[in-house]
């Protein structure tokens, strides 16, 4: 077993000297190998002497093919081995910065020793965020000594390969095609990602990976990339396109084959009709996959940059989520998940839209009046939302809650050291899948628009900062007003509630009142009070939100007044 002070010593400049000596070796094998492979036969010379000199000409051409390949192969291994060392290098890089920048310090032992031990921190390091740096420093190099002995055992055992000539057939026809078949042999192969991983282990296991052992892992198995929270949204948008793109492809073609078959039918048979019948709802059960996913695509397909984050096709509709903007490299990122009724099918470009113009006016207030940041804005549907009298209980909000949680873990994971600042935002039955996600996972923000209530009384159940949560309420909501799941967020001390009426900035048009439940019709509506604070405090200018806070709903309008 290797340790982190071997993984630190390693010198991959040495592995790229026996590299280029082993390509230069494996070429004179090749060319002087296949030059000796021509001179037997000789044209003219037969009986016993022949016959010995052709025996012996073959165990030599064996060896150098065994020889041919297995340098190949080593090659190939070596330089493979060396691309590794510098990313789990640079992975101990950057764990070690971020121990410092939280007030830790990672030992050649592999502990991790707080700096502070016995003593405050500075008033800038929250103990909850260092609490989750800890964890993630933990994971990260749990799965850096995972992935170096690995390394170091693939690398061993293709020396010991090597050394027992095991590469190559012995039969080629040239030393030239030994050499091809040594380097098409497995050579270091990816770590494999640890089994039930959380989003900040998902997180360490590819800071690990090589540039082109993550492209291998996007091409040959997109749909583990793409579905696991933690990663880069680059990587899981490439893996999740995709996946939409071979599932399109194997539906049409499923879909064409029963149509196929549903044209043989007679219909004058009964047993026929009864297989007609059951073909024609494995076709509308098709059918209604392909409008969702075509309902993905277009969502993609929208102005500005999307990346594709989720995109689930377990159970009877399918899940994804879509996000306007980068949040690999967006200062603030909001999450909206919807409520009661809302589908991938019939919801998800209304939401983009939405989301999108939130995200594009959280950017303008950032730079007049905030720290000129840019946001992402995610819509997030991975979750089955109640769509019948299943509304009326949590067990939905509970199951979203589930998926939700780490997915918002998983966006700050995959920032490594450079968190962006969240927000998350539920609408109506959304909201209380939200609050529950938000005792398991931490936001800088929290947003409950036309909630019935968000599973808890107290506020500081939520890991939320104080003071860092919302509530929209308008005016003639029914949802809003029926506390179903708990107490009113509007009554909840520590909670600001946000203004949904006419307002008046100081700078700008006036801004049109909400009325009524609709998210995208109301809450989300551009123009709008309602609009404009969800947008602030995306941005985090707190000066331009308009609240109505108790006691006695005194109005705080943008610009301080």
């Amino acid at each position: 077993m290797v340790s982190l002070a071997d993984v630190r010593a390693w010198d991959h400049a040495a592995l790229d000297e026996v590299f280029s000596v082993l390509q230069i070796r494996t070429q004179i094998l090749i060319h002087d190998g296949d030059d000796y492979g021509k001179i037997v036969p000789v044209e003219g010379w037969s009986g016993p002497a022949a016959d010995n000199a052709a025996a012996q000409h073959k165990t030599h051409m064996q060896a150098l093919d065994a020889y041919a390949a297995g340098a190949a192969a080593l090659g190939k291994a070596v330089g493979q081995a060396s691309d590794a060392i510098v990313a789990v290098q640079s992975a101990i890089y950057n764990a070690d910065e971020l121990a410092r920048k939280y007030g830790f310090a990672i030992a050649d032992a592999g502990g991790i020793a707080d700096a502070y031990a016995g003593k405050q921190p500075p008033p800038d390091l929250n103990p909850d965020d260092r609490e989750r740096i800890h964890t993630q420093l933990v994971d990260e190099i749990a799965q850096i000594l995972r992935t170096a002995n690995d390394l170091d055992a693939d690398l061993a055992s293709v020396l010991d390969r090597a050394a027992a000539g095991q590469f190559g057939t012995g039969n080629e026809s040239t030393v030239a095609a030994a050499a091809a078949d040594g380097l098409a042999a497995p050579g270091i192969t990816a770590s494999e990602p640890p089994p039930n991983a959380t989003p900040s282990q998902a997180s360490a296991w590819w800071a690990t990976l090589t540039p082109a052992e993550r492209d291998i892992l996007i091409r040959d198995r997109p749909g583990t990339v793409g579905a696991m929270d933690g990663l880069p949204g680059s990587a899981r948008d490439r893996a999740n396109r995709a996946v939409l793109a071979q599932q399109e492809t194997d539906l049409r073609r499923q879909r064409e084959d029963i149509q196929r078959r549903m044209n043989g039918l007679k219909m004058s048979d009964p047993q026929q009709q009864t297989e007609h019948h059951d073909l024609q709802s494995q076709l509308d059960r098709i059918d209604g996959r392909l409008s969702e996913l075509d309902k993905v695509g277009k969502a993609l397909a929208q102005p500005g940059s999307r990346q594709l984050l989720v995109l689930d096709g377990g159970g009877d509709h399918l899940k994804a989520a879509v996000a306007s903007g980068n949040v690999d490299t967006a200062r603030n990122i909001v999450t909206f998940t919807g409520g009661f009724g809302s589908s991938v099918n019939g919801d998800l470009l209304d939401y983009d839209k939405r989301m999108d113009q939130i995200r594009q006016d959280a950017d303008d207030l950032s730079e007049r009046y905030g720290h000129g940041g840019k946001s992402a804005a995610v819509t997030w549907m991975g979750y089955d939302a109640p769509q019948s009298v299943d509304v009326l209980g949590t067990g939905k909000a509970e199951a979203g809650a589930g998926k939700l949680a780490p997915f918002l873990q998983g966006l700050d994971a995959s920032r490594e050291g450079d968190p962006a600042r969240q927000v998350a935002l539920g609408h109506s039955y959304g909201s209380t899948t939200t609050g529950i996600a938000l005792r398991h996972a931490g936001a800088d923000a929290a947003i409950f628009a036309g909630s019935p209530g968000i599973d808890t009384g107290n506020i500081t159940d939520l890991k939320v900062p104080p003071g860092q949560s919302y509530v929209l309420k308008n005016d003639g909501d029914p949802v809003a007003t029926s506390g179903w799941f708990g107490k009113d967020p509007v009554d909840m001390p520590g909670v600001h509630h946000m203004s949904t009426d006419r307002s008046y900035p100081a700078d700008g048009p006036p801004l049109d009142a909400t009325s009524g439940h609709s998210s995208v019709d109301q809450y989300l509506r551009p123009g709008t009070t309602s609009q404009h604070n969800i947008a602030a405090v995306v941005a985090d200018t707190p000066a331009q939100l308009t609240l109505q806070d108790q006691p006695g709903f005194e109005y705080r309008m943008p610009g301080g007044r």
